[in-house]
């Protein structure tokens, strides 16, 4: 083993070389890293602001963007409220318009009715006088009893029932 021994030369010349070195590296490497850390910093800073700067954009957009869903949405549900309105409107005038067509055919199928009626009323008036007149004729030419007048009469039916059953066929 060997004894350690101290060696002033060698420290001196030790602490120079290293003192030489820390001097080269501070002028020659650390001012350079230092820069670029600095450079490097910045830029990594600038860089954070422009993502802080692009998230509060981004919030504002989405705040923007709800507020406009919102609206969009309200606007959906009035204009689903006013179709629903037209709907209902539009089935009330046509069931309006139905009432009345309606109640159009009835009126014009009373008056037609009550045309009709009047007609065969008009024509059984036109057919009890030519009746009246037949018997009449019949009467005025013989002498008739009851039983006589009651074969008149019922003859006078037949004829007619077969009169106005070929007319109506």
């Amino acid at each position: 083993m060997a004894v350690m021994t101290f060696d002033a030369g060698l420290t001196v010349w030790t602490v120079l070389t290293f003192g030489c070195l820390l001097l080269a590296l501070t002028r020659f490497a650390y001012k350079p890293l230092r820069k670029i850390l600095e450079q490097r910093e910045a830029t990594i800073r600038e860089s954070l602001d422009k993502a802080e700067q692009a998230r509060r954009k981004a919030e504002e957009v989405m705040v923007r963007n709800e507020a406009r869903l919102g609206e969009a949405r309200e606007e959906v549900r009035r204009i689903i409220a006013d179709g629903h309105k037209i709907v209902a409107d539009m089935k009330s005038e046509s069931r309006q318009a139905a009432r009345e067509e309606a109640d159009h055919i009835i009126a014009h199928a009373r008056e037609e009715i009550d045309r009709e009626l009047q007609k065969s009323l008009d024509d059984l008036k036109v057919t009890v006088a030519n009746l009246s007149v037949r018997i009449a004729r019949q009467i005025i030419r013989e002498d008739m009893d009851e039983k006589r007048h009651n074969e008149l009469a019922d003859t006078f039916i037949e004829r007619l029932k077969k009169s106005h059953g070929k007319v109506r066929s």
